[in-house]
C-alpha cells in the first residue's frame, strides 16, 4: 500500500514540476530527483563492466550518456567533423529503482569523465567517473573498419535505388574520415552471387585508397555464383599475378588469403571463405578439410602476431543455451536466427577447436544481421570469449539492413534503409577498441564500444 501511495505521489509531483518548468518557474534539472551508483566489477582503467543503479522520484526510462570534462555529452572531433556518441544505456525505473549490468567487454570511451543520466533530454544526474577508471589518453597505432552483409540487389529505397549503393559508399566515406588502413568484411556482398554485385563492389571500393577485403558469405554462393567472377572483381590485388603489397598467402582454392601491410603494425588479417551455403545437417560442411588444414597452418605461422579472422557464419555458444552466443539471441517467444553453423558437424568441431588454441585471434562474423542494441536480449551478442581461452568472438551487424526484434515479436524486422551499422576498430599496443558505428546518423554507438585485450 505504501509503495502505491509513494508511486502516486511521485507521479503527481513529477507532473507538477514539469508544468512549473514549462512555465519557466523552475530550472530544467528540477523535474526529477535521481541518485546514481556504479559498482565496477574490476579495477581496469577504461572498463565499463559495472552494475549501475538508479534511485529516482519518478518511474520511467532514463538514458545514460558519457560526459566530457565539462559535464556535457561526449563528442568526438576528427578532421573538423563532429561525431556524437549515442546513449550507452537505458535503465527503466519501477517503484523508484532500476538496475542494469553492462556487458562484460563494454568500454569507457576516450574523453569520458562523467556519467550523465537524462530524462526527456534533460540531465537529471551527473556522476564523475573515478580517476582510476577513466580511459587514459593514448595514441592508437592504426585503425581499421569492419562492415558485413552488404547484399547488393536485395533491398531498395523508396526511389528504387539499391540500398547497398548508398550504405557501402557512405560507410567507406565514414572510415576514410577516420583514416583507416583497411576495411575488412565477413561476407554477403550479393543476393544470389550475381556478377553485377561484385562489379559494383569493385567500382565503389576502388574510389578509396585503402583496401576493402572480404570472404564469401552464404548468399555469395547462391545459384549465380561463379569463382571466376569473384576472382575478377573482388579483393583487388589479391588473386591476380601482380599481387598488392601485403598479400602474404593465397590458398590453393583461389579464395582464402592472408594480408598484413606496413600500416597494420604487424597485425595479420585472414579471410576464410565458405564453400557451401547449406545449413542444418551434420554433413552440411561449410569448410573443406583442405581449408581447415590451410587455416591451421596460418594460425600456427602467425601465433606471435595479432590475428583478425573473418568468416561469415557465427558459431553457437559452447555451453548453456547454444543460441545465446556471439551472433545470435532468443526472444521471449523463442525466436532466433536459424541458420547457424551446424553444431557437431566435423568441420564445425575442428574449426571451433582451432579457435580455442589461439588467444591472439579475434574472430569476426556476420550473417544474422542483429542490430547492436539487441544485446539487451543477449549480453554476449556482440562480443564474447566464453571464459574458455582462445579467440574472442565478435558479431558484426549489417551495413544494409540490421535486424531488430522484441520480447514477444514473431521473427524479426528488417531496417533498410533506416539503419546501417559497423565497427571502427582502433588498435593499441596490447588491446583494441571497437566503436559501433551508425552510418545513417554519423554517430558512434556508445552502447557498442568494447575493449578486447589481445
Amino acid at each position: 500500500m505504501f509503495d502505491t501511495i509513494r508511486k502516486l505521489f511521485a507521479t503527481i509531483l513529477s507532473t507538477l514540476l514539469a508544468l512549473m518548468n514549462m512555465l519557466g518557474i523552475l530550472p530544467e534539472q528540477s523535474d526529477y530527483f535521481v541518485d546514481t551508483t556504479v559498482s565496477y566489477h574490476n579495477e581496469q582503467a577504461g572498463s565499463a563492466d559495472a552494475l549501475i543503479t538508479l534511485s529516482a522520484n519518478a518511474d520511467g526510462v532514463y538514458e545514460l550518456y558519457w560526459g566530457n570534462e565539462k559535464g556535457k555529452k561526449l563528442q568526438r572531433q576528427v578532421d573538423g567533423n563532429t561525431y556524437d556518441y549515442s546513449r550507452f544505456a537505458e535503465i527503466e525505473v519501477l517503484l523508484g529503482e532500476g538496475k542494469l549490468d553492462l556487458p562484460d567487454f563494454t568500454a569507457i570511451p576516450y574523453g569520458a569523465e562523467y556519467i550523465l543520466v537524462c530524462r526527456d533530454d534533460i540531465v537529471v544526474d551527473r556522476l564523475a567517473i573515478e580517476d582510476h577508471k577513466v580511459t587514459p589518453e593514448t595514441e592508437s597505432t592504426y585503425s581499421f573498419g569492419v562492415i558485413s552483409d552488404l547484399h547488393f540487389n536485395r533491398y531498395d529505397m523508396e526511389d528504387g535505388t539499391d540500398v547497398a549503393e548508398t550504405t557501402f559508399g557512405r560507410s567507406l566515406q565514414f572510415f576514410d574520415e577516420f583514416g583507416v588502413s583497411i576495411v575488412a568484411m565477413p561476407g554477403d556482398i550479393s543476393t544470389d552471387g550475381e556478377v553485377e554485385a561484385f562489379q559494383t563492389f569493385n567500382r565503389i571500393a576502388g574510389e578509396f585508397d585503402f583496401p576493402v577485403y572480404t570472404c564469401t558469405g552464404n548468399h555469395d554462393l547462391h545459384e549465380k555464383y561463379r569463382l571466376e567472377n569473384w576472382q575478377a572483381y573482388m579483393n583487388a590485388g589479391v588473386y591476380g599475378t601482380e599481387k598488392k603489397d601485403g598479400v602474404l598467402n593465397v590458398s590453393d582454392n583461389g579464395l582464402d588469403f592472408v594480408y598484413s601491410a606496413d600500416d597494420t603494425a604487424g597485425d595479420v588479417y585472414i579471410f576464410l571463405s565458405q564453400t557451401s551455403n547449406n545449413y542444418g545437417m551434420l554433413f552440411n560442411a561449410l569448410l573443406t578439410d583442405a581449408q581447415l588444414d590451410w587455416l591451421a597452418e596460418q594460425l600456427e605461422t602467425y601465433k606471435e602476431n595479432r590475428v583478425y579472422l573473418f568468416f561469415h557464419t557465427f558459431l553457437n555458444a559452447p555451453s548453456g543455451n547454444p543460441l545465446m552466443g556471439a551472433g545470435n539471441l532468443v526472444n521471449d517467444l523463442g525466436w532466433s536466427y536459424p541458420l547457424f553453423y551446424t553444431p557437431g558437424a566435423s568441420d564445425e568441431v575442428r574449426f571451433r577447436n582451432l579457435l580455442r588454441e589461439y588467444d591472439n585471434v579475434v574472430f569476426f562474423s556476420g550473417h544474422s544481421h542483429w542490430a547492436y542494441h539487441m544485446q539487451s536480449l543477449n549480453e554476449h551478442l556482440n562480443v564474447a570469449d566464453y571464459d574458455e581461452g582462445g579467440a574472442t568472438y565478435v558479431h558484426v551487424s549489417s551495413v544494409s539492413s540490421p535486424r531488430t526484434t522484441d520480447g514477444f515479436q514473431i521473427l524479426w524486422s528488417g531496417n533498410d534503409p533506416g539503419m546501417s551499422e559497423g565497427y571502427l576498430a582502433e588498435v593499441y599496443e596490447d588491446y583494441i577498441l571497437l566503436y559501433g558505428c551508425d552510418f545513417v546518423n554519423s554517430e558512434l554507438l556508445a552502447y557498442a564500444v568494447y575493449r578486447i585485450d589481445v
